[in-house]
């Protein structure tokens, strides 16, 4: 599943990281430092619907949050791997601590309510230094990424006049202070602009009047989306208000504009059912300054990364035979952030797609595990996944591919 649908895409266990991982500090829900927790919480005090109390909230107090990266080099660096295929997949809200009934129970004991709705929905905690992640195919990704903008503009750009402030906050956040502070080396800061050494570009360090014209200045410059929520005017949940997406996969992000988050997720097998309230909850909940990650997965017989139709089968479609080629079959994942703006106290969604050759799966001696996972789809809490991922589809050829020991 892909971008906004894949929040609610939960499995048991973990993904499994390339030792990049720990350059940028992607540490796992129990190994976040106490240190670290008590500056976050006294740094950004927020009360439990996310309305914040900061005093302490401007560029230089919040710049401080932010690790330099000042010998990274994007052009050596390798994408992150994932795997977080598991043998059994389940749309749950509490299966994520152990097997072991009784040691689930006495662990939970030892669990605030946040921490433990953390632990539930397979989250793991960052820093604000994680937000982005760049790599190796940075350049190539966000020229495709401008290409896109210019040709699908109305699928991949949207913002309702309501979101100006906060796709402006956003914008000034990434532009103003993250990039140079993170990443010296590539962004440049200067009095009026910051400079793209990758794209030899100048960014302007003050908003446009116009939304949209912000999102596309993010979209050509950073590979992620980002996915800007408010709160509902009547107070029932969040709202999507902005977006640039260029990389959706499976949905046409300019049809969910101006829905909740429970309309969102609507075609969602099992979603009202298990999610829906913990999941409205949770949004409610996240504190300025928290910030949150997990990481989805699927299968898709193409290449393209940008893909709203076609990676889901719907309820009210039939599945189409398809010739697979494995050569052109991955492992799609997408790295999955969540967190709140302290101005406008908007819900920032982001992600980063990755695309692994299923063949690099099976090389590494993980044939049998995604094979099993595929068959975990139909085995788990919402055997209807199966057919929303549409294994029904590729599921037999990519099982044989992943199970031929003779190649």
């Amino acid at each position: 599943m892909g971008g906004l649908l894949s929040v609610i895409d939960f499995e048991v266990g973990w993904g499994v990281h390339t030792p990049w991982i720990v350059l940028i500090g992607f540490s796992l829900i129990f190994g976040v430092s106490w240190r670290g927790l008590r500056k976050t919480k006294r740094k950004f005090s927020t009360s439990q619907h996310g309305t914040s109390d900061i005093k302490d909230n401007d560029p230089k107090e919040i710049s401080e949050e932010i690790i330099p990266l000042p010998d990274f080099d994007w052009k050596s660096t390798e994408p992150l791997k994932f795997r977080p295929f598991k043998p059994i997949y389940h749309l749950t809200m509490g299966k994520r601590l152990s097997a072991n009934k009784s040691h689930q129970f006495s662990s939970r004991l030892l669990l605030s309510t946040e921490d433990q709705l953390n632990v539930d929905l397979g989250l793991t905690r960052l820093t604000i230094s994680d937000l982005i992640a760049m790599d190796k195919t940075y350049l190539s990704r966000v020229t495709l990424r401008k290409e896109i903008m210019r040709t699908h503009p109305s699928t991949v750009l949207q913002a309702r006049p309501e979101s100006t402030s906060a796709v402006n906050e956003l914008y000034t956040f990434l532009f103003s202070i993250y990039l140079p502070q993170r990443f010296p080396q590539i962004f440049l800061l200067t009095s009026t602009s910051l400079y793209n050494t990758a794209t030899c570009s100048s960014i302007p360090l003050t908003p446009s009047s116009d939304p949209i014209e912000n999102l596309s200045r993010i979209g050509e410059n950073i590979d992620d989306e980002f996915l800007i929520l408010l709160k509902a005017e009547d107070g029932d949940g969040y709202v999507l208000k902005a977006f640039v997406t260029c990389f959706p996969s499976g949905f046409d992000t300019e049809k969910k504009l101006g829905l909740r988050l429970r309309e969102i997720h609507a075609p969602v097998p099992g979603y009202k059912e298990k999610l829906e309230m913990s999941m409205d909850r949770f949004f409610d909940r996240l504190e300025v300054g928290r910030v949150v990650s997990r990481v989805n997965w699927s299968i898709t017989t193409h290449d393209k990364l940008f893909a709203p139709y076609g990676n889901h089968l719907y309820a009210d479609e039939e599945a189409q035979e398809e010739e697979v080629d494995i050569n052109n079959t991955y492992l799609r994942c997408e790295r999955q952030l969540l967190h709140r703006l302290p101005y406008s106290k908007a819900l920032i969604f982001s992600f980063k797609t990755y695309l692994y050759p299923i063949s690099e799966i099976k090389e590494e001696g993980l044939g049998e595990d995604l094979a099993t996972a595929i068959d975990g789809l139909k085995a788990g809490s919402v055997p209807q996944m199966n057919v929303y991922k549409k294994a029904i589809v590729w599921g037999e050829a990519v099982q044989s591919f992943l199970r031929d020991t003779s190649a």
